[in-house]
C-alpha cells in the first residue's frame, strides 16, 4: 500500500505585502521575511516531488459593536495561509500503524 510523507507550511504577510513561508513542519525558516514568496516556495517544493494537498486561509476578524445603531460591523483580513503538501514516502514498507 502506498504510504505518504507530509510537509506543513505556514505563510504570513510580510511588510512588503507578499505572502512568505514562515514555518515549515513547525520550524521557523531562516530569513523568512526576505525569503521566497509563497508562489516561489510552492514551485520549489513541486520541483522536489511535493504535491499541494490542502490550502486554507487564516482570517483574522475585528468587530466593533455599535449599540446605538444596533448593528455589528465586522472587518476581516487575510493574514496567513496554511498549506499541506504530500509525496510518496521513500522506502515504503508494508508495515501497518
Amino acid at each position: 500500500m502506498q504510504q505518504w510523507e507530509y510537509y506543513f507550511v505556514f505563510a504570513t504577510v510580510t511588510n512588503d505585502g507578499e505572502f512568505r513561508p514562515r514555518f515549515a513542519n513547525d520550524q521557523e525558516l531562516d530569513d523568512w521575511q526576505t525569503g521566497p514568496t509563497l508562489y516561489e516556495y510552492a514551485n520549489q517544493l513541486g520541483s522536489s516531488g511535493w504535491e499541494l494537498l490542502a490550502s486554507n486561509p487564516v482570517v483574522f476578524t475585528q468587530s466593533k459593536w455599535q449599540p446605538t445603531l444596533e448593528t455589528h460591523a465586522v472587518a476581516s483580513v487575510l493574514r496567513a495561509i496554511t498549506m499541506v503538501f504530500k509525496r510518496p514516502k521513500k522506502g515504503n514498507d508494508d508495515s501497518s500503524c
